[in-house]
């Protein structure tokens, strides 16, 4: 009888044991190796992602500083005839130098508080939509000016009218109308009502005094004789083409009107025609 093999039962072998796999030390080092040389890629891409951010905010700053200097340095140079002063321009929301390269800023704020208006006080903020970085015409804007009541002695139409020293109230303008009948001087102290028809504003007679040496009366049927029509002052003589009055108010001392325009050249703004009153 054979003799029966070790490790084998009923006459059959029992397979080959196979060794562990045992990972060497120079396997393992390599594998640490690639980690690391992983971690510090990582790093090195989140530092530069990092520093590219920082370089773009700052050149985003930069470029809009300087940008704002350049609207405020154009805008003082174009200034309407009778209007000096100093500006200053903010270029809203968004990367100014992605707005440039479209080749206009989406939104723009000039604002001024040492503005002079026919040599009176005055301040200004303005809202431009559109502003072309090469010069051409705004898409559209609109301006609140508030001026000074000084400013108004040198409107023709009060002149012409006799009135002197208007001053502004809460919705009324008040003056004096003189006037010389028989010899005698005869002021006449008038409260106008101010409204908008179109571009012309109308200072309509609301009530007057007459001042007659010693006496003073009620006047306003003499008044309406005077000013039949009122006085009327055509805003868009005044303006650009291209650019409304759009409201006009009157508070103590001083008065606020908003103008608007749209598809105004800036190229010409300081030399274009002014409008008319139909």
């Amino acid at each position: 009888m054979a003799a029966v093999r070790a490790g084998s039962v009923g006459g059959r072998q029992d397979p080959t044991t196979l060794p562990i796999p045992v990972v060497t030390a120079d396997r393992r080092r390599r594998k640490r190796r690639g980690r690391r040389a992983l971690v510090v890629l990582l790093i090195v891409l989140v530092v530069l992602a990092a520093l590219a951010v920082v370089a773009y905010v700052v050149g985003e700053r930069v470029f809009r500083s300087t940008a704002e200097a350049q609207i405020e340095q154009t805008v003082a140079q174009r200034l309407p005839a009778g209007v000096t002063g100093e500006v200053d321009a903010r270029i809203g929301d968004g990367s100014a130098l992605l707005q440039y390269l479209q080749g206009s800023f989406d939104d723009v704020t000039l604002t001024s508080r040492g503005l002079r208006v026919a040599g009176a006080p005055a301040s200004a903020v303005v809202h431009v939509a559109g502003l072309p970085v090469a010069g051409g015409a705004i898409e559209r804007a609109t301006a609140d000016l508030t001026i000074d009541q000084a400013a108004f002695r040198a409107v023709p139409a009060l002149r012409n009218a006799g009135a002197s020293a208007p001053q502004l109230g809460n919705g009324t303008v008040s003056t004096t109308l003189t006037r010389t009948f028989l010899g005698l001087d005869l002021k006449v102290a008038v409260r106008l009502k101010p409204s908008l028809t179109d571009q012309t504003v109308r200072l309509t007679p609301t009530s007057a005094t007459l001042t007659a040496g010693p006496a003073t009366i009620p006047a306003t049927a003499i008044v309406q004789q005077l000013l039949p029509d009122g006085v009327s002052v055509c805003a868009a003589s005044y303006l650009p083409r291209g650019v409304e009055l759009t409201s006009v108010a009157v508070r103590p001392r001083e008065a606020v009107v908003r103008l608007t325009a749209r598809d105004v050249d800036l190229n010409t703004l300081d030399s274009a025609q002014t409008g008319s009153c139909g």
